[in-house]
């Protein structure tokens, strides 16, 4: 199994003995403005979504069960998902299984989990997070290792992030346009500016064509549809796509009148960059990212796994 401890720019390996000292209970606050006490410590983890794992994983811990997305499980977390119990797809949890399961706490997101809240409570601690934003995987990041004492832990973790992606901003990097999109059948929708991930192109001098939200009071409204007439106005230097189901995507005459198909840097992604909020999952995307927008400048991190590496995007024949 991959270790991914060792992406991070400063030495965590003493980490683990701050954890001795945790005491139990404690009690946080989740993204529903709820607060949760764990009564010990959790050896039991169920992830409802892909940042629990990538959490545990992150503090040297693995999550019991995991959901999955399109049913695939998360190829960036390399081998370690295929001994965790499949919960089902993320936004619609099998509860009979989470329930066989028997966990001692739930890490789920808000928006998939919140219809079933109260069955999530009985089967045990249940903690839910509106993943969208850098501030919210910091805080998520802190209120979860907390749940799991390991509070320095998580803490660290941040500040190993945000020295980074200091170091990143601080370099003289040549200034690009991006477009990020996920495609939902053959809809691309695009993401706005306040989606981590394109946070982190930011960091990195590229500039998102699409800009911001037309709403920045709805922080969950992170994307909406562009029609190919739009991208093809945009044009950006460089497009970064993530599509759930296999195969190619679906051609269209716009694509190839795209500088960035022409220029070979119309990049295909795995789902870690739609779900980046995990320690883990944000430091491999700003590392490709930095290789993708800047190959002069950085080498292509070799800590992906073969399967969540960017490949360039292939359309079908028309």
């Amino acid at each position: 199994m991959r270790r991914f401890i060792s992406l991070f720019c400063v030495c965590l390996i003493t980490l683990l003995s701050h954890s001795a000292n945790a005491k139990f209970p404690v009690t946080v606050k989740d993204d529903r403005n709820k607060l949760v006490t764990i009564n010990s410590a959790p050896n039991k983890v169920a992830a409802v979504s892909v940042f629990g794992a990538d959490l545990l994983n992150a503090l040297g811990m693995q999550a019991a069960g995991i959901s999955t997305l399109n049913h695939q499980l998360s190829p960036y977390l390399g081998d370690q998902t295929k001994h965790m119990v499949d919960l089902g797809e993320i936004h619609e949890t099998n509860l009979e299984v989470l329930t066989a399961l028997k966990p001692d706490l739930t890490i789920g997101l808000r928006t998939y989990t919140e219809p079933f809240e109260t069955k999530f409570e009985e089967i045990g601690p249940f903690l839910a997070f509106d993943l969208v934003t850098k501030s919210d995987s910091d805080r998520a990041i802190i209120s979860t290792a907390k749940a799991l004492g390991k509070s320095t832990e998580g803490t660290e973790l941040n500040h190993a992030f945000n020295a980074q992606l200091k170091h990143y901003a601080s370099k003289p990097l040549k200034a690009q346009s991006v477009v990020f999109l996920w495609h939902w059948s053959d809809v691309p929708y695009a993401f706005f500016d306040h989606h981590f991930t394109v946070e982190m192109m930011t960091a990195l001098n590229a500039k998102n064509s699409v800009g911001a939200s037309p709403q920045p009071n709805l922080k969950k409204f992170d994307s909406a549809p562009i029609s190919m007439e739009s991208l093809l106005e945009l044009n950006p230097d460089v497009i970064i796509s993530f599509k759930g189901e296999p195969g190619p995507f679906k051609s269209h005459p716009v694509w190839q009148q795209l500088k960035a198909v022409k220029n070979g840097r119309a990049f295909r992604v795995a789902d870690h960059y739609v779900m980046p909020h995990g320690p883990i999952a944000r430091n491999l995307i700003l590392k490709e990212l930095a290789h993708l927008f800047h190959p002069d400048k950085f080498a292509r991190p070799n800590s992906l796994v073969k399967e969540a590496r960017a490949t360039q995007m292939q359309f079908s024949h028309l």
